[in-house]
């Protein structure tokens, strides 16, 4: 037997990222899902040493083709080709992006009575049609479940919808060998269309896509994610330039890591896309992407097509339909598949035309209908998939419908004004909406004031007519206690009946409203004030009213203050959002930034003007200072941005010339102190991670880095050191001048409108204030230091839609509802270059990208447990600011600034502190505890049943504590202190490396007790 060594599954993972021959795209990977069965995912979105470790990794392949298995010993990677072998012919052309592989199409030869590959017709030029019309239908596979789905009845149904369509390109996706071999068997199939695929059934194991075309194909290309998912893209060469359409059919959110590897596939399309563009030979070819998305409403993939000059045609042509292709509701099937239990438009039809030869023109469902016959073997009608079909038109001219936008027709039917109920009066509504009503995820809760209304160039003219109109209108109460029900054709709609006090004043609301803008004064009907909470099914039997007074026993009464009006928008067919809000009377903006004001004061938020004169002469003086020693002194973070407060550090760099090293900067300056400072008020900290002077002035701390200039270079602004000789600074060096040009980075995100600067600079104070008293402020700890939550602020700040924040209230509920529910690990960034960032494994969970490249993520010490954390304290302050601005007490805000409560909150928790002879030698050995903090929650965190949550009261200063929770009961005995426990282990093990630190002070000890209760246990210390 050989003894040569067997390469290792992450050395073949290196191997595949980092060698340029290979192209990472083309790879899936094969793991261990546990249970014994095995899994695939795309290479790229695999995460090294993340939650699938590298011995539960049995295989690699490139397309179907294993190139490394572990159980077979294949290893195909690491032998070269023999020298003998011929080289693969090159495809005619490579406009497909990597990744992208070229296939045959197959076209039915009469005289051989069979389906045959076509031959390539490279130089063939068609003529554009007027009118394309392209059909798309995920025809449901049936490798599970097969004895609910009746795949003998539904593919002959399903096949005589597909030739209904009359479509010239046909875009299917689950199609199996079965129903492909079905397919091919069709008459008006093998009559009229090529097709991607033929009786080999390559591209359909287990499952895949399909194309067919009217139009000969110039060439088929795939790109393969994993088993069953990949792209089927298709290339018709047209007179101009080229048309291509391709089939996606991207992972679901089924599983896990259905999102992530979505991001992935959703790249290789955007990619693919471009790169057609940057090489077509006749110009920027047309290009149609129809299939099955897996993305819903509101969800970033859409923005993401939107952004690459797609144009998505169901909302196009039909905005005031929500158009949905799953509906579980109505469709049986899909009411088996689902594991949400949500309405969604999964299925999509995309056109990027830079020709303009081809526009969405109409559009519409088929398969919608369930089919004649028996039921479906699970019970109720049988449908032909649990995805309803899409057929659209495109012309070749530009649309000729009406502009709505144009005479009488201004109105359009993506905008609105609205009344919305506050926030915390939503859950009950909510519980009824989710339940009953099909609009669900498109409409938050409301009162329709005027619908339709108008587009948004006429924003800014509308907002200043109704902020006139409703000035003089007071505000007004508003109960939602009785429900009742409007009857349409199939099926009624269910509502709660918002009563005003006083009597009629919602009807002066919306007289005053349609005076304003006659222009969307509704139908004769008239005006009945009501808010939606869902769809009914019509009977004649009474059934409607008994459902409703079955709500009603269990309803109790919503009262709340009508203050403001909002015109909302969407965009595509994501939900619609607030971006005006007007107010009713004399606002209350100004009382409730007051009375948040006052209450930041009252926890020692921001500095006085004195204050501040004092900390600037401080900084002017060590300015020159640092000029007698041949450097300059450059402040940065919280002292340039202006967000400093009393007992704030200021941080600095100071660059010199190549010949002072930074030592002898550090005792020139400490020279310069002596002479004017008493002993001890600095002192030069040589083993940071970034060296640097610690020392006070005039009351003020200072944290002063230095970097020196490269040999020969002359004084330069730090922007043009850094820009044009970063790389030869020494790592110290470079940190600190990129401290100054990410603060610098911040400053440019934030523009120049004082206003908005003076915005942020309180969102942050306010941010600040609550990060530390909840102890979350410490990038230490393994939550977000100071440079992460300054450029969370500032993009909070910077991206929020104009007009919809008018107060610094509103700013920090905006803040805490868009990173509650942020979706990591979608890093956060400020520019567009450093939103190029890709997370890559375990230290990438929640992303927050520095502002100046290279491209950083400044909270690359959250963990598992403080990701947790985070997001659960997001969501807690988000809750509380709701609170305080509905009841606009003092004691309401106080709340939200409330410190954690160790005793309550952490009931069972690490108790490590230093014991020292000195202060600097104190804080010399809490400085390594807190360094190395992140390598005991690493490994507490390897016991999957704890959560962690590190808390240092006093920063910098107090004990760590180490909060221990599980969040199953039956894991409790994770957090016993007992030998050879997980927890011992890992604790042990942090306590010998703080006895390994060759710099450990003399005469210190660390100790570290377990605390629970009234029990108490620990480590002895050693000295």
């Amino acid at each position: 037997m050989s003894q040569e060594r067997f390469t290792t599954s992450r050395e073949v993972y290196h191997r595949i990222r980092w060698d340029p021959r290979l192209e990472a795209r083309e790879f899936v990977i094969g793991y261990d899902a546990h249970g014994e069965a095995l899994d695939e995912m795309p290479f790229e979105a695999f995460v090294p040493d993340g939650e699938i470790p590298w011995h539960r990794v049995w295989y690699f392949k490139r397309g179907r083709e294993v190139m490394w298995d572990r159980k077979e010993r294949i290893d195909r990677l690491s032998h070269s080709a023999s020298p003998t072998e011929e080289p693969a012919p090159a495809p005619r052309r490579t406009s497909a992006a990597p990744g992208f592989t070229p296939l045959p199409s197959y076209r039915y030869d009469t005289r051989a009575a069979a389906w045959t590959k076509a031959s390539p017709t490279p130089n063939e030029v068609l003529a554009t049609p007027d009118v394309l019309t392209v059909a798309t239908f995920n025809v449901l596979f049936d490798l599970y479940d097969a004895e609910k789905l009746d795949t003998e009845r539904r593919t002959p149904a399903t096949l005589k919808l597909l030739r209904e369509t009359d479509a010239d390109v046909i875009a299917l996706q689950e199609v199996t060998a079965p129903f492909l071999q079905a397919l091919l068997a069709e008459s008006w199939v093998r009559e009229h269309y090529w097709l991607s695929d033929g009786p080999v059934a390559s591209t359909v194991e287990t499952y895949g896509q399909v194309l067919l075309s009217r139009l000969p194909f110039a060439s088929v290309w795939q790109r393969v994610f994993s088993r069953d998912k990949r792209i089927i893209a298709g290339e018709l060469r047209l007179a101009g330039s080229s048309l291509w359409v391709a089939t996606p059919h991207l992972t679901s959110n089924r599983e896990a890591s259905g999102a992530a590897a979505r991001v992935v596939q959703v790249q290789a399309l955007l990619d693919w896309a471009r790169s057609l563009g940057a090489t077509d030979e006749g110009g920027a070819p047309d290009i149609v992407l129809a299939g099955d998305f897996n993305f819903g409403a509101g969800e970033d993939e859409a923005q993401s097509f939107t952004q690459a000059g797609f144009v998505d045609a169901w909302p196009t042509l039909r905005p005031a339909e929500t158009g949905e292709t799953y509906n579980p509701l109505l469709n049986t099937l899909a009411a088996l598949t689902t594991t949400s239990g949500r309405l969604q438009r999964l299925d999509r039809v995309l056109v990027k035309s830079p020709s303009g030869r081809f526009a969405p023109d109409a559009i519409s469902l088929f398969g919608e209908a369930p089919l004649d016959g028996a039921p479906a073997p699970a019970g109720g009608a049988l449908f032909a998939s649990d995805h309803y079909g899409i057929r659209c038109v495109l012309h070749r001219a530009v649309s000729s419908r009406p502009d709505v936008a144009q005479g009488a027709e201004r109105r359009v039917h993506h905008t609105a004004v609205v009344l919305i109920p506050p926030e915390t009066s939503w859950p009950p509504i909510q519980a009824l909406r989710k339940k009953h009503d099909a609009k669900f995820e498109r409409w938050m809760p409301h009162v329709t004031l005027l619908y339709p209304f108008l587009p948004e160039e006429d924003f800014d003219a509308a907002e200043a007519v109704l902020a006139e109109t409703l000035r003089d209108l007071e505000p007004f109460e508003v109960t939602l206690s009785a429900f009742d029900h409007f009857e349409h054709r199939v099926n009624s709609t269910a509502w709660l009946r918002p009563d005003d006090e006083p009597r009629g004043a919602l009807a002066a609301l919306h007289a005053k409203l349609v005076a304003a803008v006659p222009e969307c004064e509704p139908p004769g009907h008239g005006f009945t004030p009501h808010l939606s909470v869902g769809q009914l099914p019509r009977s004649d039997d009474g059934e409607q009213e008994r459902t409703l007074a079955t709500w009603a026993r269990g309803w109790r009464p919503l009262r709340f203050q009508v203050g403001e009006v909002c015109i909302i928008r969407r965009k595509g067919d994501t939900p619609f959002e607030v971006v005006r809000r007007i107010s009713l009377g004399r606002s209350a903006r100004g009382q409730e930034d007051a009375t948040l004001h006052a209450v930041l004061a009252s926890v020692g938020v921001g500095a006085s003007e004195s204050a501040r004169a004092s900390r600037a002469r401080a900084v002017e003086r060590l300015s020159g200072l640092c000029e007698r020693v041949g450097t300059t002194l450059h402040p940065y973070g919280s002292s340039l941005l202006g967000t400093d407060g009393p007992d704030s550090d200021v941080d600095a760099v100071a660059i010199g010339p190549a010949s002072l090293s930074r030592e002898d900067f550090a005792h020139a300056l400490l020279r310069e102190l002596a002479k004017s400072e008493p002993p001890g008020a600095a002192r030069f900290v040589a083993d940071a991670a970034i060296p640097l002077v610690k020392l006070v002035l005039e009351g003020v701390s200072f944290d002063v880095s230095y970097a020196s200039r490269p040999e020969g270079v002359a004084a330069c602004e730090p922007s043009t050191l850094l820009a044009l000789h970063g790389e030869a600074l020494d790592s110290a060096g470079l940190r600190s001048v990129l401290g100054l040009a990410d603060t610098q980075g911040v400053l440019d995100a934030l523009g120049d409108d004082e206003g908005q600067r003076e915005r942020f600079r309180t969102l942050l104070r306010a941010v600040k204030a609550w990060a530390k008293a909840r102890g979350v402020y410490s990038h230490a700890l393994g939550y977000l230091g100071g440079l992460s939550w300054t450029v969370l602020a500032a993009w909070a700040c910077t991206r929020v839609a104009p007009g919809t924040v008018r107060s610094d209230a509103e700013l920090l509920a905006h803040f805490f509802g868009t990173f509650a529910s942020w979706p990591w690990p979608q890093p956060v960034a400020l520019t567009p270059e450093t939103a190029r960032y890709r997370p890559d494994g375990k230290r990438d969970l929640l992303p927050v990208i520095a502002p100046a490249a290279p491209a950083r993520n400044t909270a690359r010490n959250v963990s598992r447990s403080t990701f947790r954390v985070l997001r659960d304290e997001w969501a807690r302050a988000g809750k509380l600011v709701a609170e305080a601005r509905a009841s606009g007490s003092p004691q309401a805000w106080e709340a939200l600034f409330q410190p954690l409560d160790s005793t309550q909150d952490l009931p069972t928790h690490l108790r490590l502190s230093v014991e020292a002879t000195s202060h600097e030698a104190h804080e010399a050995a809490m400085g390594w505890v807190l360094g190395h903090l992140t390598a005991l929650v690493y490994r507490l965190e390897g016991d999957r049943r704890l959560a962690v949550r590190p808390l240092q009261a006093t920063p910098g200063k107090g004990p760590v504590l180490i909060g221990l929770s599980t969040r199953e009961a039956q894991d409790a005995s994770a957090l016993t202190w007992k030998p050879g426990s997980p927890l011992v282990e890992a604790v042990e093990s942090f306590r010998a490396s703080y006895l390994e630190w060759q710099h450990r002070p003399k005469g210190t000890s660390l100790q570290v007790e377990w605390l629970r209760g009234n029990n108490r246990g620990g480590l002895d210390p050693q000295s």
